[in-house]
């Protein structure tokens, strides 16, 4: 039984999380596809529609560089050559509908991933092709799809000759680590969220997991309902680290730490770890365990996703809603509707 906060059973939504990735490769076998000799791909999607090819991009899994637009309409640089994949887990954003529009007019080749909604509708009046995330639970957050975005864009990547050599090999091998993880990834995240309760969470890593750093700040937004912030070293020395000389309030570093580093990035986390700390900053740290890119990356995004949930259950509030995003969608449409 989820715990009593827990009312659309986050819990095990997170613990199913492995079973996302092959549903997605499922999802997308038999989807038809544009033509062409594509050499770039642009992902238009907001919130966690855009983390699946951020994390197929980190882990080096794509052949081709991968842009990541997250706005309305398309770059005004966009390449012919582009491939563009409109990604809304609902499929009613209005900035990626935006891109799909811009998208059609320009002539670009389109591919569209959505749970359905107006994207979907579009796609289908339009003869574009779409795949439909295969969400289970339908009620899940779109942050909390990411696996089958994951498997979705792998898929479509294999089909299109976009992906790296032995990419679905290596993405495969790292979810089934995600299994083996689950539940000491469980208890980490636990120890992490007693450490970081009653204070805001700022969350360091090296470049090679900047989208993880930056995904775990949006976890615990979301999830914790808690201001968070992200950075990457070495520019956080340049600049933020000075910040911290006059801070209001209760903060605390969250390390991503990785030990296979290169030994300048594991002595900046080190050297300001110790200066932070002289000045009263305390500082959470997370191993990320070794391993290939994408091992790393799944997992360091799994304890994120308990070191959220759990922080979310100390500070007695349910870690699916987002009631603020919710409010200001609505106002949103009623402006629209006003004009």
């Amino acid at each position: 039984m989820p715990h009593a906060l827990d009312k659309f059973d986050m819990e095990t939504i997170i613990r199913r999380w492995p079973d996302q990735f092959s549903a997605g490769m499922a999802a997308a076998t038999n989807v038809p596809l544009p033509s062409g000799d594509f050499r770039q791909l642009l992902l238009a999607g907001m919130g966690g529609s855009w983390m699946a090819a951020a994390v197929l991009r980190d882990a080096r899994l794509v052949a081709a560089p991968v842009r990541i637009h997250r706005s309305y309409g398309l770059p005004e640089d966009i390449n012919p050559d582009t491939l563009v994949v409109a990604y809304s887990f609902s499929g009613n954003t209005e900035e990626t509908l935006s891109a799909y529009d811009a998208a059609r007019a320009a002539g670009l080749p389109l591919v569209c991933v959505s749970s359905g909604g107006q994207l979907q509708q579009r796609a289908h009046r339009d003869g574009v092709p779409h795949v439909r995330i295969p969400a289970d639970p339908p009620h899940m957050q779109p942050r909390s799809a990411t696996g089958y975005g994951i498997g979705i864009l792998m898929q479509l990547l294999e089909r299109l000759s976009l992906a790296s050599p032995g990419a679905r090999s290596i993405l495969l091998r790292a979810v089934d680590r995600l299994q083996s993880f689950m539940d000491s990834s469980r208890q980490v995240g636990k120890r992490m969220a007693q450490e970081i309760y009653g204070q805001t969470p700022v969350v360091y890593s090296a470049p090679a997991l900047a989208t993880a750093a930056r995904i775990w700040k949006i976890k615990l937004n979301e999830n914790a309902k808690t201001p968070a912030f992200w950075n990457v070293f070495p520019e956080l020395n340049h600049n933020e680290m000075i910040g911290w000389t006059r801070r209001f309030g209760p903060f605390r570093l969250v390390m991503l730490y990785d030990a296979e580093e290169d030994r300048p990035i594991l002595a900046r986390f080190r050297i300001t770890q110790q200066i932070l700390a002289e000045n009263g900053l305390e500082s959470t740290v997370f191993q990320v365990p070794q391993g290939s890119l994408a091992e790393k990356l799944l997992a360091t995004l799994l304890v994120g996703d308990w070191a959220s949930y759990e922080l979310a259950l100390l500070l007695g509030v349910d870690p699916s809603p987002v009631q603020l995003v919710e409010e200001f969608k609505l106002r949103m449409r009623n402006e629209a509707s006003a004009c």
